[in-house]
């Protein structure tokens, strides 16, 4: 018996909750410095079966990120994050919401 809970899919989230855990690989990633904002990180993730999410993380938790999260086959699990309405003005996934 396992006491862990099973990987939920990308395409499976939504904005019901905040516990989701996802295995995925980062297919890209990149750092956007607006002038006069703040920078942030902006992620695309990818699931086992192909599905992806954009990702934006604001920039005190790049800093505490960057060196370890990197675009390559390594798979990352990640738990226990906000999930929004992916109602920006450029998509870079067609998923409806946004980590």
């Amino acid at each position: 018996m396992s006491l862990s809970r099973p990987f939920d899919f990308i395409k499976d989230l939504n904005d019901s909750k905040h516990i989701w855990k996802i295995a995925v690989r980062i297919t890209q990633i990149w750092y956007v410095q607006i002038p006069l904002k703040p920078g942030h990180l902006e992620m695309i993730l990818m699931d086992s079966k192909g599905d992806k999410i954009q990702v934006s993380d604001r920039k005190d938790e790049f800093n505490q990120w960057s060196q370890c999260l990197l675009e390559n086959n390594n798979t990352y699990v990640m738990h226990i994050f906000n999930i929004m309405r992916n109602d920006l003005q450029y998509k870079v996934c067609d998923h409806v919401y946004r980590m």
